[in-house]
């Protein structure tokens, strides 16, 4: 901007005014989009009681200092008009200090500070566990790049699940994270439900919420991991007890198939080989786990992807970035670089090594997959 600015001639008196006019209203109106009560990812419209007392901390510190701003201007701005050198005046009595101001602006200030010092160390001791008693729901959360996986050692009446970019989570009941991540440092955030937190390789570090509410949560990753790091989002979905133990007893349970999904099944374990790095019947396999842990399987490098057992589940596929619905997934399929660039999918399956980077498949074989994933549930 001033580079610009630079650049205007230095007769153009009204020129540099509208410049400095414009850029005026153009940071303001940045600053009134970024703080919109209506975003699907906004912190002003807390869904949970951790959010809600995050926003609580985050509303008292920013009107405390915005008071003490506005005093401070106020007092600078008077003094300096009220007292400014005018032709004639004589110098004025010199003074030495002012006791009372001193203890003043030196016991006010150190109470503010004491006061949301122990408030906000209370808020990080109330956030570091779940409440005693409340029977939190255990989930491990992976970050891998660039899409989110979740594990629940006891989803419900000891069945263990794994699921991605959606987590599913009963209403009204506390969820304790474990956070994790496969390959380098992502960030954990949901934001109408709980801060920041981040996911560091060969650490574990929690966090819990709780939603008070039914409803759809857009979360993100917040630490810039690479090339998709903007695309690498996830979404938690908390539905009423009910639905959650449904989505727990279907899970796994081989689906009905048509004849066009069983032609699907077959190419998802033979010519797709989509089973080398997905898992669509239940969680992941000791080899998948394995290879997510030294990078290797049958000696040659992989990354494996998202578990699609509960895919037909979902809303959303692809780290939250496409609806699921059938025209989507026949466009991801047939060249998911197109539509999400850098993906380990489209760099390393054998059916994508190709001049155009498209599938190896027919547009028959391509709709019987489609048929096929959008029956898993």
């Amino acid at each position: 901007m001033k580079i610009i600015y630079n650049l205007l001639p230095r007769n153009a008196t009204k020129t540099r005014k509208n410049f400095f006019l414009i850029s005026l209203l153009s940071l303001s109106l940045l600053l009134f989009v970024g703080c919109s009560y209506d975003s699907p990812q906004t912190t002003f419209d807390p869904r949970g009681p951790i959010a809600e007392i995050q926003g609580m901390l985050f509303d008292v510190l920013i009107w405390v200092m915005a008071i003490v701003f506005v005093i401070v201007e106020f007092v600078l701005v008077y003094a300096a008009i009220k007292f400014r050198h005018k032709p004639g005046n004589p110098l004025p009595k010199q003074t030495h200090g002012n006791t009372t101001l001193e203890v003043a602006w030196t016991i006010i200030p150190t109470i503010l500070i004491l006061g949301l010092g122990v408030w906000s160390v209370q808020v990080l001791w109330d956030m570091e566990k779940p409440p005693v008693g409340s029977d939190p729901l255990e989930i491990v959360a992976t970050g891998h790049q660039w899409w989110f996986e979740f594990n629940y050692p006891d989803a419900a009446n000891g069945k263990s699940i794994t699921t991605a970019n959606e987590m599913k989570i009963p209403v009204g009941r506390p969820v304790s994270l474990s956070l994790e991540s496969d390959d380098v440092i992502h960030s954990f955030w949901v934001p109408k439900l709980a801060g920041k937190q981040d996911m560091v390789p060969t650490r574990e570090n929690p966090l819990w919420f709780m939603a008070d509410e039914e409803g759809y949560y857009y979360g993100q990753c917040a630490e810039y991991c690479g090339t998709q790091h903007a695309q690498m989002k996830f979404a938690v979905k908390a539905v009423s007890e009910e639905e959650y133990i449904k989505w727990v007893e279907g899970y796994g349970e081989s689906p009905s198939l048509s004849t066009e999904a069983q032609l699907g099944q077959q190419l998802f374990a033979g010519k797709g080989q989509c089973i080398t790095c997905h898992s669509s019947a239940g969680p992941d396999s000791e080899a998948l786990v394995q290879a997510r842990v030294n990078g290797f399987l049958n000696g040659s490098a992989i990354a494996p992807g998202p578990n699609l057992t509960d895919l037909a589940t979902r809303d959303k596929f692809a780290a939250g970035i496409y609806d699921r619905n059938s025209e989507n997934l026949k466009d991801w399929i047939t060249n998911p670089d197109e539509l999400k660039s850098g993906n380990y999918m489209s760099k390393l399956a054998q059916i994508y090594q190709t001049e155009d980077g498209n599938a190896n498949l027919t547009e028959s074989e391509v709709e019987a997959l489609v048929e096929y994933l959008q029956s898993l549930k």
